[in-house]
């Protein structure tokens, strides 16, 4: 990232394309604040349209305000990225002058145009697989849910393995305490003789509990859609239980995430034949492209990758997540390097499934120590991107704050529920200044 991105606000990150907008830079600090207009040359230069000879001329629309926030007024054509660049110049005389020492210096701020269908959504973290000591996680639900913020969160869902409650557990925590992390229902289901893993997030009903409780339908009903598969489906049983699964999810209104087709142990989890005929019979809402897998285990997600690149090249194209199927925020490996960005008309429940089903979401791995990596749809990507390094820093700073207070909450500080209360709708102010 190459601004200063805790030394300035920048109003607004998003703008329309193709319109007339105002960008405001605010130095936050004394050490930020801009030199005399005099010394400043602005220029607007959009990275889609390549590099000029002598770059564009400098702009005359902007003006420096008594109180030190620069605005420039600029008109943003085509959905892309610019380069807002402010080059300060050398002053008369070095040594009598306070700017001195920043002779010659260039900053650069970056906002990104945005067509309508875009510029109506707004981004949210979100981690969706994961699970606390309810199943095979060291943690209790609640605090998982505050690690979460603290990592930089909007929306979660806890996932116990056969295990709906855990979820119901961390919301209705969290229901009694202050904090704007958005808390879901949700499950990894395991039905009867199914080898297939399967999110649940969101629905308003175990489906592990559905299947278990009423056994005897669930494999009627199996038996049933076993019929309908061609004679061409190996493993029919598994794959009619993840469809009734699938089916089952979206009745409670959730999303049904197919995870990780290439977990190995000794052998892969579910064989080839099974991950054809669900990849082709495209019955779930989303792949898990990325997640759940350690360092070691790099070929997991890497043939996730490569077989999802070889669906859509052949025209079979569907929404992809990162989640991180994390079993511990502690542990240093897992929690915060495998989620999903959503761009959605909010942070309600029917809005983020109606987004992801619409494909308007990335899968982004961040393995600690390394590069960010954001999958999907390339003009997805790009925005994303740009998000990753303008937008979701002070986002993250935010939370980090909050989650850091929702831990000593629980711990039983009540000067952490007052700080709570004050801090409620920051993270949603700052999302929405970049837009307004």
């Amino acid at each position: 990232m190459y601004e200063y991105w805790n030394y300035y606000d920048v109003t607004p990150r998003m703008v329309p394309a193709d319109r007339e907008s105002t960008v405001t830079i605010r130095p936050r600090f004394t050490h930020a604040k801009f030199p005399p207009a005099d010394r400043i040359k602005v220029r607007v230069i959009p990275l889609d349209d390549g590099v000029r000879e002598g770059g564009p001329e400098p702009l005359r629309g902007w003006e420096l305000d008594a109180d030190g926030a620069l605005r420039i007024r600029a008109n943003f054509t085509g959905e892309q990225e610019y380069n807002l660049t402010l080059e300060l110049t050398e002053p008369g005389n070095r040594e009598a002058d306070e700017w001195a020492l920043r002779a010659r210096e260039t900053l650069r701020f970056n906002v990104y145009s945005l067509r309508a269908d875009f510029y109506e959504r707004r981004p949210f973290k979100g981690d969706f697989h994961m699970h606390s000591w309810c199943s095979d996680g060291r943690e209790a639900p609640e605090y998982v849910a505050a690690r979460n913020r603290e990592e930089g969160f909007d929306f979660i869902a806890v996932t116990d393995h056969h295990r709906y409650a855990p979820s119901l557990q961390a919301i209705r925590v969290w229901s009694e305490l202050p904090t704007d992390l958005k808390l879901f229902p949700g499950e990894e289901v395991h039905s009867p003789d199914n080898p297939v893993h399967i999110i649940n997030f969101g629905g308003s009903f175990s489906v592990n509990e559905l299947a278990r409780s009423g056994e005897e339908r669930y494999r009627r009903e199996v038996t049933a859609i076993v019929e309908t598969l061609g004679p061409e489906v190996r493993d029919r049983f598994a794959v009619a239980a993840s469809e009734w699964v699938f089916d089952r999810i979206r009745e409670g209104g959730g999303l049904a995430v197919f995870c990780h087709p290439y977990w190995q142990t000794e052998a892969y989890v579910i064989n080839e034949g099974i991950t054809t005929a669900i990849l082709n019979r495209r019955k779930f809402d989303a792949l898990e492209l990325i997640g759940g897998f350690y360092k070691h285990q790099w070929r997991s997600n890497n043939f996730q990758i490569a077989r999802y690149d070889e669906e859509r090249a052949g025209g079979n194209a569907f929404p992809v997540v990162g989640l991180s199927d994390s079993h511990g925020t502690d542990t240093g490996a897992l929690f915060g390097w495998y989620y999903t960005v959503v761009l959605a008309k909010s942070d309600r429940l029917e809005d983020l499934v109606e987004a992801v089903r619409n494909g308007f979401c990335c899968a982004v791995e961040h393995v600690e120590g390394g590069i960010p990596r954001v999958f999907g749809e390339f003009r997805m990507v790009k925005y994303i991107s740009f998000l990753l390094e303008s937008y979701f820093p002070r986002h993250k700073a935010l939370c980090r704050t909050e989650g850091a207070l929702m831990s000593e909450a629980l711990a039983g500080s009540n000067r952490a529920v007052e700080a709570l209360k004050m801090l409620a709708g920051s993270v949603a102010a700052y999302r929405e200044s970049c837009f307004r």
